[in-house]
């Protein structure tokens, strides 16, 4: 194969395959880390303040196979043997299917030398390796280290922006804004509220299924908009739906805050495994809800999903000028007060997920303990803020619970669900 070149198969500047920076320092730090002054092992201390740089220049053992040996290396030079590795091995399988391909056996035969690339290749794929390692943590290499494996809210803004900033207002016909009355009018008579009709039994001709109802309010200084989408069933008896709310600023029509909740009614269940199957009907999101909701809730699972309408807080952003100003409740309030009831009368639940989008989970347990311990920091502090504000503010909610969301953050992801899953079927069956 001296027509397959080795080391085209390293990624190369901007390329869209190959590992990304926080997969290389993982990597990097599934080894302990060697001090050589103290001629020992050394684990750091603490992470904070560390940068990418400072943990790929440290020194690290590194295991020579299955021979007992070890040999100290940097972490550029750990990560590029990494590389160098994954080259290596694909070109070998790339070998192998041409040669199939070719109708001869996979490997070489008796008699027929080993399969090897170019010399010439082999001798810079290693020199080639750091070079490209050296490019992918380049741009982050002055960052602090934690920031690898911190989301930052990046489905947040993306759910603004695509969402949100150019709602038509066309999606607010009249004649289906809900009457909500919060406090009494004049006359010291409340209207009475009415409900959206989701499932189509007044006065509907003109309500389309493919488009949200939508409404449009002002509230203050904010324009409040508001749209709800009932998704038909599609086992038994359950109901799916999909609330957008979103505060605009009066003056300038920009997108002050924000909120998705996924309304979730499931028929009986007497399991894990029935949530489990129950909402993997509908998404990867919802499976990943009845997986969190497993872990969080336990024994206490079935009486919540039995007895309440869940409701999920999906997404959720405040713009930075309002952070810090109570805009999210007020948003979260208002959009509760607007639900359409029930129609079998159970009262909600509200499901929130402290870190949704706080840590990158794909490689958190092989990271040392203590830096796993200083990337749950920023999901306790949440977890605690969302608690001291759903003990003040009194939303019209029968209940509310934590579900880890973060421990789910896509279906099969490095096959974490599909393993737990699994545990979930075997150990009710």
């Amino acid at each position: 194969m001296s027509n397959l070149s080795l080391l085209k198969l390293l990624p190369g500047v901007g390329s869209d395959f190959g590992p990304t920076a926080s997969d290389l320092v993982a990597h990097v730090l599934s080894h302990d880390r060697f001090d050589s002054a103290a001629n020992a092992v050394s684990p750091r201390e603490t992470f904070r303040s560390v940068t990418v740089d400072h943990v790929m220049s440290d020194e690290y053992v590194f295991p020579l196979g299955a021979t007992g040996q070890s040999i100290v290396l940097s972490g550029y030079r750990i990560a590029a043997g990494f590389l160098a590795e994954r080259a290596a091995d694909e070109w070998l399988d790339l070998t192998h299917r041409a040669r199939i391909a070719e109708g001869l056996p996979p490997g070489p035969q008796a008699g027929e030398p080993h399969l090897a690339p170019d010399p010439a290749e082999a001798d810079q794929l290693l020199d080639r390796a750091l070079d490209c390692v050296q490019t992918i943590i380049d741009p982050v290499a002055a960052h602090q280290l934690m920031t690898l494996f911190e989301t930052h809210y990046r489905g947040g803004r993306e759910f603004l922006r695509l969402a949100w900033e150019g709602l038509p207002e066309d999606l607010v016909p009249e004649s289906r804004r809900p009457l909500v009355v919060l406090k009494p009018g004049p006359d010291h008579v409340s209207r009475e509220k009415r409900d959206y009709d989701p499932y189509g039994r007044e006065g509907t001709s003109d309500y389309d299924v493919d488009r949200p109802l939508a409404y449009r309010e002002k509230i203050g200084p904010f324009h409040f908009t508001m749209t709800y989408r009932h998704e038909y069933p599609q086992v038994d008896d359950e109901r799916l739906g999909t609330a957008f709310a979103v505060f605009h600023e009066v003056g300038t029509d920009i997108v002050a805050a924000a909120v998705e909740l996924k309304l979730v009614k499931v028929p009986r269940i007497h399991s894990s495994a029935d949530l489990v199957y129950v909402l993997d009907t509908y998404s990867g999101e919802m499976l990943s809800l009845a997986l969190a909701a497993t872990e969080a809730l336990d024994a206490d699972l079935c009486r919540v999903f039995n007895e309440h309408r869940v409701i999920y807080i999906s997404t959720w952003e405040v713009r930075k000028p309002w952070r810090g100003e109570g805009l999210g409740v007020a948003l979260l309030h208002q959009a509760l007060e607007r639900l359409p009831i029930d129609v079998d009368g159970r009262p909600n639940a509200l499901c929130v997920a402290p870190e949704p989008y706080q840590t990158e989970m794909k490689h958190f347990e092989t990271l040392p303990p203590v830096l796993r311990e200083e990337l749950r920091a920023p999901a306790h502090r949440l977890n605690d803020h969302l608690t001291s504000w759903l003990e003040r503010s009194k939303l019209p909610v029968a209940m509310h619970f934590f579900v880890p969301m973060a421990k789910h953050a896509g279906i099969g992801s490095a096959g974490e669900n599909a393993r737990l899953i699994d545990r979930i079927m075997e150990s009710e069956t």
